[in-house]
């Protein structure tokens, strides 16, 4: 069993359902599977190997859709990379790869080095030779024929920031499967399902492709993360699941505050990626009914090492809890020696299983850091509860210590986002020579709003007293973001400690 059988038992089962949707465009399972096997066939052919290593670099559309499931049709293996990212970014995570062929949206093309690679240009002008249409046509018809281990590497997966030597995480065919399954169990996913892909596919969003194809749904695909376009798009292809990241559930909730859709359909509102403020899943959940649910996982085990149901996240105790332990892995919490701690103590978020990676490209010191005794250390500060919800507090790194004491950025930043004034807030530690490390904060305030520093403080001060008190909130237009949409905390530290502007 390997991941690309989801996709053909639903092309057995339903050939002329709709599976995907991008514009006008709609491709039934039997074009979707019949397109990636002639692609599949042409990727072998264009690498000389019946396994290549090929990187996808574009928007989402039905295109880029091919050419992933392609990619599981011939048992290559997978880099996605991120077009939000810089270039010299891309070339070093190319560079580190080493794909065969880069499969590349037009509009990409000026955004790495393809040197002596092979390309397959999407969207591509008649006249070049290089489209992927081409490649399909060539080998219509044809279906890739290949062999592997469910132990092989199926993707490498970029990860740990834009500074250093670009980390890239080894899944392997057994971790695609059990991320698979583990999300159509978890969120009980059918053949009804709607799943619209708005966050960049290449990430957190396509991790729900697979699942709701797997069960014979449909995915609608969008480029433009517009609030009001994909408020939009769901009203109109009734979309009945959607993952975000937090940023982007902010303002979905302000645009269907100021223009409500009807968005009955709608079961699986899903966050993920970074932290969320409870306040603003209290909007959330005023704004769009029960239906506001969370999965928690990293890309050494992809998106749902835990999740919360919808009826988790409207009881108030569970608001902050990333859920519990989702099937198919283990987890506990653990002190620095590998003990399990009890219920309620904090320490660090461990997990075995299928769903682990196999580990990091070409760093065996590191991989042997991040897995030790069959153990993934995710690096995050957490707790059990006593009903088996899982909370996350911080990243191990991020913890401050100022004047002796522990202040955990994600509790202090909870209160903050409690001002009707703030839209987002990120806290974190500068260099004190008498406290160590002060606690300080960068924000930024809601379209049309207005507060001051010092209300701010005051505000926060009276909530959780002054040792966990940022000394210092620079108010922002714009907070630092990844090429994902997170909030880079390490980079608003920097402005902070240069005395610049976050």
């Amino acid at each position: 069993m390997f991941p690309i059988n989801f996709l053909r038992h639903s092309a057995l089962v339903c050939p002329d359902a709709v599976a995907a949707v991008d514009g006008d465009c709609r491709l039934t399972y039997k074009e979707l599977i019949d397109r990636s096997d002639a692609l599949a066939a042409g990727l072998q052919n264009l690498a000389g190997k019946t396994r290549p290593t090929v990187a996808l670099l574009g928007p989402n559309s039905v295109e880029m859709l091919v050419a992933l499931m392609a990619v599981h049709a011939c048992g290559a293996i997978l880099v996605p990379l991120n077009g939000r990212n810089a270039p010299p970014e891309l070339d070093a995570q190319i560079g580190r790869a080493k794909p065969d062929v880069v499969v590349v949206h037009r509009a990409y093309l000026d955004k790495f080095t393809a040197g002596d690679r092979h390309v397959s240009v999407v969207d591509a002008y008649p006249a070049d030779a290089r489209a992927m249409t081409l490649l399909e046509r060539k080998h219509w018809g044809q279906r890739a024929e290949w062999s592997a281990s469910i132990t092989d590497i199926n993707a490498i997966k970029f990860t740990g920031g834009s500074s250093g030597v670009p980390k890239g995480v080894l899944q392997s065919f057994r971790c695609i499967n059990a991320l698979v399954s583990a999300v159509v169990m978890t969120f009980e996913l059918t053949p009804n399902d709607r799943y619209l892909c708005a966050a960049p596919m290449t990430h957190g969003a396509g991790a729900f492709i697979l699942p709701t194809l797997s069960k014979g749904g449909r995915v609608v695909l969008t480029s433009n993360a517009a609030p009001g376009h994909l408020l939009d798009l769901m009203q109109r292809e009734r979309v009945t699941s959607t993952w975000i990241p937090p940023t982007l559930l902010y303002k979905l909730i302000d645009e269907q505050k100021a223009r409500p859709r009807e968005l009955s359909r709608l079961a699986h509102l899903i966050w993920g990626g970074a932290a969320a403020s409870p306040a603003r899943l209290r909007e959330a959940l005023q704004v769009f009914g029960p239906v506001i649910e969370t999965a928690y996982g990293q890309t050494e085990a992809p998106l749902i090492l835990s999740a919360a149901r919808a009826s988790d996240m409207a009881d108030e105790r569970r608001l902050t809890s990333v859920g519990r332990v989702a099937p198919l892995v283990d987890v506990t919490i653990q002190d620095k020696e590998g003990n399990r701690l009890g219920p309620n103590e904090p320490g660090e978020i461990c997990a075995r299983g299928d769903l682990l990676m196999s580990g990091y490209l070409d760093m065996p010191e590191e991989s042997a850091k991040a897995i030790r005794d069959g153990w993934l250390r995710t690096g995050d500060v957490g707790l059990v509860d006593e009903d088996g919800f899982l909370y996350i507090k911080d990243r191990i790194r991020d913890v401050v210590i100022s004047g002796g004491f522990n202040v955990y950025p994600s509790d202090v930043e909870a209160v903050i986002a409690q001002h009707p004034a703030v839209s987002e807030v990120v806290v974190f530690g500068v260099p004190d020579d008498h406290w160590g490390e002060r606690v300080e904060a960068a924000l930024e305030l809601r379209e049309g709003q207005i507060a001051t520093e010092d209300e701010l403080i005051a505000f926060c001060k009276e909530r959780v007293g002054s040792v966990k008190t940022p000394k210092h909130m620079r108010i922002v237009t714009s907070l630092p973001r990844s090429a994902v949409g997170k909030v880079v905390r390490r980079e608003a530290r920097a402005m902070a400690i240069s005395g610049g502007n976050a």
